[in-house]
């Protein structure tokens, strides 16, 4: 069995920064004020930490868990009308990848994305991509501030429905360092993919096991995971 835990934003799809706008206006809406992403992260980080990172940047402290569950549950709510007014897209050739790997018994594509699940509801619906994917088996940046604890969740939730096998393969495909970070923690072989804010050449500087400016077509791509 060869599974497949997929980033998101930057390597199934571009929102056109829909997320973005989305999370000023829940901030704006809940505290008057409007964040500064100059001094935030996003890239590879989960909506936990970067809604954290909203609240603490404009109140000076820590927020209460209170707090950033209300700014998620905003966010979650403005997102897809964000997401209708922009001019986002499915990255190509994403959607026959998954369309091959739906047909085949020996992958399984799941999820392994800082989006909350609402967050990643709305997205891949949007795209019309939801349907490849297992959000029962896949995890979520809803209540971890850091990739390493999304990834740790995921393969818990993978163990638990595949019993470990010794011929069992686990690929992380995603577009940033933490993708590459996080997959190896799980002892994942990871994908990274130059499609989101980060060059081919960066992402190789994390050493991850293959590197591609975009993925290749579904034949290529299938014949080198089961080559791994």
């Amino acid at each position: 069995m060869n599974i497949l835990f997929w980033d998101i934003d930057g390597t199934l799809v571009r929102t056109d920064k829909a997320g973005l706008y989305a999370f000023i206006q829940a901030t704006v809406d809940l505290f008057g004020s409007k964040p500064n992403f100059d001094r935030i992260t996003t890239a590879g980080m989960t909506d936990c930490h970067i809604g954290s990172e909203i609240i603490s940047g404009i109140t000076g402290i820590k927020p209460q868990e209170k707090e950033l569950a209300a700014l998620l549950r905003h966010y979650e709510e403005l997102l897809p009308a964000h997401l209708a007014a922009r001019q986002g897209y499915s990255i190509e050739p994403v959607r026959e990848i998954l369309t091959d790997l739906d047909t085949n018994p020996e992958f399984v594509s799941l999820l392994l994305t800082g989006n909350t699940v609402a967050g990643a509801t709305a997205k891949l619906t949007r795209y019309n991509l939801i349907q490849f994917f297992d959000f029962a088996t896949s995890a979520f940046g809803d209540s971890c501030h850091d990739r390493s604890g999304v990834a740790a969740e995921a393969l818990s939730l993978l163990q638990k429905k595949f019993p470990a096998d010794p011929g069992n393969k686990i690929f992380v495909i995603g577009d940033t360092p933490n993708d590459i970070r996080c997959g190896k923690e799980i002892g994942a072989k990871t994908i990274a993919v130059a499609t989101g804010p980060f060059s081919a050449e960066e992402l190789q500087a994390h050493s991850p096991w293959w590197v591609v400016e975009r993925l290749p077509a579904p034949p290529e791509f299938i014949a080198r995971l089961s080559e791994a």
